[in-house]
């Protein structure tokens, strides 16, 4: 095949492009290094003669609302009008989970909206994928970001994936007939963006220090509701944030000074507590995980087979496995605690517990369940308490995930 990649020399397109060769296909490069205008068209009508599928990466370099929808507005329109004319038979669009969850919201997100417009009431046969954040993000905050000393991150939750990972996907989609709209693409995390991009700077070595910035407004909302996660039915592909940062830098970013402290004048070393993560169950592992290392006796099974979970859900399980385990854990001294999570057919189940035992002072308040049992019972799910004579305590949180 002979494949039109626009934008082929940015983050994503320089991998579509290294995916198109390793398919044994010709890749064709749209951009001003290769002499095209993606905006007047100069040049795309005879680069198209012979293309069969055009793949659309290009992004303008903009978070105005209306820079974004007038340049990919016209970076779309000026595609579409010369596929057209090449007689291109595929025009596969990488678009942007999340991007219609408000009718306004984030500047750059708005132009996006607009490119699905043209594409799908277009003349060209087409396929629109949508993906998740890339894990390339945290990297392109030291630059993008910059503010003298200091780098300045969105307040975000995000489910990032490789920027490669996606780019093999888009290669695949051309290599097939026009689809439409198909299955979103998302990483196996849902992370902090502003976490990531300290990780990111501690294991490049790169000056600066991250600040997190809640954006206002309600493209700052939907960045922090969780809107831009993948929902239920996305297909999860690719590595996580970790093993990416570990590829790129040889180093996971983690920070692990070991910190001195004087006990009745005895130095003790302890290493720092990580830095909890961010409320999904996809996390649940790396909770538990952290409390482990830091010397709680505290074990968790997962039953069923896991699933994506609308992001109010997922948010308030984690919450509920959270709280949970904090209480049991407060309630008793040597005693082992168990957590579980379930995925029943149309729930997901959280209990904690711990056996017989003797209770602390903090041992029979339960306010720190608080959070968690509104949320779960928003969601029209339940919280159970159990507490037995003999010290033995569950607690527990089921809800409806149909």
């Amino acid at each position: 095949m002979r494949i039109a990649i626009a934008g082929g020399t940015g983050t994503v397109g320089r991998l579509v492009t290294e995916h198109v060769r390793a398919h044994g296909h010709e890749p064709v490069v749209l951009s001003r290094s290769t002499g095209i205008d993606l905006i007047t068209g100069e040049g795309l009508a005879t680069v198209l003669r012979g293309v069969d599928a055009v793949i659309d990466v290009a992004g303008p370099a903009t978070l105005s609302a209306a820079a974004s929808v007038r340049d990919f507005g016209a970076i779309s329109g000026t595609l579409l009008r010369a596929e057209q004319a090449a007689g291109v038979g595929h025009h596969v669009a990488l678009s942007i989970v999340g991007i219609d969850s408000s009718e306004k919201g984030y500047g750059y997100y708005q132009g996006k909206r607009e490119q699905e417009r043209l594409v799908q009431a277009g003349h060209v046969p087409w396929t629109i994928l949508r993906a998740t954040q890339f894990h390339e993000f945290a990297k392109q905050m030291f630059t993008r970001a910059k503010l003298g000393p200091f780098v300045v991150v969105p307040k975000m939750r995000s489910q990032p994936i490789a920027a490669d990972t996606v780019a093999a996907r888009l290669v695949e989609l051309a290599e097939g007939a026009p689809a439409g709209r198909v299955t979103d693409i998302a990483g196996p995390r849902v992370e902090r963006m502003a976490e990531l991009a300290r990780r990111y700077g501690r294991a490049a070595g790169l000056p600066g220090r991250v600040v997190e910035l809640s954006i206002p407004g309600s493209g700052g909302a939907q960045m922090r509701d969780g809107s831009l996660l993948a929902g239920v039915h996305a297909h999860v592909a690719g590595p996580d944030f970790t093993a990416w940062l570990i590829e790129q830098t040889g180093s996971d970013g983690v920070a692990k000074a070991a910190q001195a402290h004087r006990i009745a004048g005895i130095p003790i070393i302890r290493e720092p507590l990580p830095t909890p993560p961010e409320p999904s169950l996809s996390n649940a592992r790396e909770l538990i995980a952290g409390l482990q290392q830091a010397g709680m006796p505290v074990t968790l099974t997962i039953e069923g087979e896991p699933r994506r979970l609308a992001p109010a859900v997922d948010a308030a399980a984690f919450r509920a496995l959270q709280e949970g385990t904090a209480l049991v854990l407060t309630r008793t001294r040597g005693v082992d605690a168990t957590a579980a999570v379930r995925y029943l057919p149309a729930a997901v189940e959280v209990e904690v517990s711990h056996g017989p035992a003797p209770l602390t002072s903090a041992g029979r308040q339960t306010s720190g369940l608080d959070r968690s049992r509104a949320e779960v019972r928003r969601l029209g799910g339940a919280t159970t308490v159990d507490a037995g004579d003999d010290g033995a305590f569950r607690v527990g949180a089921t809800i409806p995930t149909t």
